[in-house]
């Protein structure tokens, strides 16, 4: 194209200078006619000037030549366009009533304002568990989908107005039951108020989510000791450094040693079911030294991460109402219990500690203390294989039954297709005592031993997938 405009160019520059030398003759005095020798003069300059002209051209053509929009190119140009606008498409469409939808971590429905959002999330952890004892059926060994959670969260009107609906297929029988149910209002940038059922803020490893541990399953000292979910009201102050919860709820999930000595189950239940509190109050303080809230949403540190430092401290009280105890007073137990923990990541490694105690004053069977230690770590061999390892030990002073203390030790490895959301995880837990009914778990893999027996053995395996 323009080399062809700077041709035109030049025959209408010869034509322009013939005629206006014509001109010129007719005008006023008439100029001599110009000799065969000037013609020759005059087209061997245009020749040179058009010469020149086409050297020109042809040098911003080679310029240009990479990005010249040839028919080619510009099928390139579309197809690149497709791609993109088929991209966004899977990431967020704008439906025909104005909904946005798409892929975001989870899957997602969204007003274009931002007034309103609804996420869908879904867990599925299926495993392999062997255990060995030593009873008459000493090797129990078969597969189980151990969870598989459907949870709906967002916000409405704005998101400082938050929810959660979570529940859970269960692993005998697949009957489903709601766990969490709440709503959570931002008073400010540090305040806010929960109201619902949800876990009390009490101990870090049965807080962090069951698709974020460390192991395949969570400590025989958490199963036994953590608080659970209860009906309740919750205000949490939060800042860059600091992070505090205060909760009065229905009750704790009594599930110290097994036996339901205090008794209380609250979740899900109405205001008048029997079994609850005359009052519970609940307390979590945690103080982030070093590093960053969202590394410690799990007990897992990947290569490259910061460090990070985390303490926190928990406590619990409450008052039963009459009836609701294990002994022949059922008496108004009262219900006191506290823990302290840790957390250390080095960015490839990981620690964590926690110390927890539960007394119990049971009119009929006296002070009730349950003790429990956890210590655990990891450490990543290759950018996709952690190794881990955990001991957990827990003293039960009960005067009403004498209890071997509990001593356990878990070897195991995590390998991470794409982290938490889909990972493959293995251990052996080894007894190195005997494993006594106040401390057995079924969902952990471990069963109560005869005394006397010897040391039990449960090797668990797991894939987990997380959307």
């Amino acid at each position: 194209m323009q080399r062809s405009v700077g041709l035109g160019l030049l025959v209408a520059g010869a034509s322009l200078l013939v005629d206006s030398s014509a001109l010129a003759g007719d005008a006023g005095e008439r100029s001599p006619q110009p000799t065969i020798a000037d013609l020759l003069e005059r087209i061997e300059i245009l020749e040179e000037d058009k010469t020149t002209m086409r050297g020109e051209i042809d040098e911003l053509h080679a310029q240009l030549g990479d990005t010249w929009l040839t028919e080619q190119r510009a099928d390139e140009v579309r197809n690149l366009v497709a791609d993109v606008l088929s991209d966004a498409d899977v990431r967020a469409s704008l439906l025909q009533d104005g909904l946005i939808a798409g892929w975001s971590d989870h899957f997602f429905l969204a007003s274009p304002d931002g007034r309103f959002k609804l996420q869908l999330e879904g867990q599925l952890q299926f495993r392999y568990v062997w255990n060995h004892h030593d009873r008459p059926d000493r090797y129990i060994g078969g597969f189980e989908n151990t969870r598989t959670k459907l949870a709906f969260r967002g916000h409405v009107f704005n998101r400082d107005l938050a929810y959660l609906v979570k529940g859970s297929f269960d692993r005998n029988g697949g009957g489903f039951g709601l766990q969490d149910a709440w709503v959570r209002y931002l008073l400010n940038n540090e305040w806010s108020v929960r109201a619902g059922q949800f876990k009390l803020p009490f101990g870090r490893e049965e807080l962090v989510s069951s698709a974020r541990q460390l192991a395949v399953e969570r400590s025989l000292i958490n199963e036994s000791l953590n608080l659970g979910r209860s009906q309740g009201v919750e205000l949490t102050y939060a800042n860059h450094t600091s992070r505090l919860s205060l909760a009065v709820s229905d009750a704790g999930q009594d599930q110290v040693g097994g036996f339901r000595i205090v008794g209380t189950s609250p979740a899900n239940t109405g205001f008048s079911a029997p079994g609850l509190a005359e009052y519970a109050g609940t307390a979590r303080y945690e103080h982030l030294i070093a590093g960053r809230w969202a590394q410690f949403d799990d007990f897992t540190s990947p290569a490259g991460e910061e460090f990070g430092l985390l303490v926190g401290v928990g406590a619990h009280l409450q008052q039963d109402e009459f009836g609701t105890g294990f002994g022949s007073a059922r008496d108004e137990e009262l219900w006191f219990a506290w823990t302290i923990d840790a957390s250390a990541e080095w960015g490839g490694a990981s620690v964590f500690a926690s110390l927890t105690h539960h007394l119990i004053d049971d009119p009929g069977f006296g002070d009730v203390n349950v003790y429990g230690l956890v210590i655990q770590g990891g450490a990543y061999l290759t950018p996709k294989f952690e190794a881990f390892a955990r001991f957990e030990y827990g003293i039960f002073d009960f005067a009403a039954a004498n209890f071997a203390d509990l001593s356990l030790l878990t070897l195991g490895g995590n390998y991470y297709f794409d982290g938490h959301d889909a990972k493959l995880s293995a251990d052996i837990g080894f007894g190195l005592s005997q494993i006594e009914q106040a401390w057995d778990s079924t969902i952990a893999g471990w069963r109560s031993d005869a005394a006397g027996s010897e040391p039990q053995v449960v090797i668990r395996t797991q894939l987990q997938l997380l959307f």
